[in-house]
C-alpha cells in the first residue's frame, strides 16, 4: 500500500526531512489512536498508550524523528514561518 495519498502530499511531504513520523491523534470522548511510518511500504495504527495519549484531550500531536542533514527546521523561526505559510487556510490551532 503506498503512503502516497493516505494523508496528503502536504502530510507525506514531512518524509522529506524526517526518518520516522509518529502521530497520536484522538476526538474527544474516543481513545487516542497512533500512526507510526519510517517511509517505507508500511505504517502502524495502535491504541495509544497512556504515556503517547497523555496531554491530549483532542486534536493530534506529529513528532518528527529528523534526518541528520535537515536539522536547520528544527530552528523555531523558520519552522513557524513554514507553518504560517502554508497552513494560512486551515481553521483549526496549530501549537508549536
Amino acid at each position: 500500500m503506498s503512503l502516497i495519498g493516505q494523508f496528503g502530499v502536504g502530510f507525506y511531504s514531512a518524509f522529506l526531512v524526517a526518518n520516522k513520523v509518529h502521530v497520536v491523534s484522538k476526538k474527544n470522548e474516543y481513545d487516542a489512536h497512533v500512526w507510526e511510518s519510517n517511509a517505507g511500504k508500511e505504517f502502524s495504527i495502535r491504541p495509544a498508550t497512556p504515556e503517547e495519549a497523555n496531554s491530549l484531550t483532542r486534536g493530534t500531536r506529529v513528532t518528527l524523528e529528523m534526518k541528520d542533514d535537515q536539522l536547520e527546521y528544527l530552528d523555531e523561526k523558520k519552522c513557524k514561518d513554514i507553518i504560517r505559510k502554508h497552513s494560512e487556510f486551515i481553521q483549526f490551532p496549530i501549537e508549536l
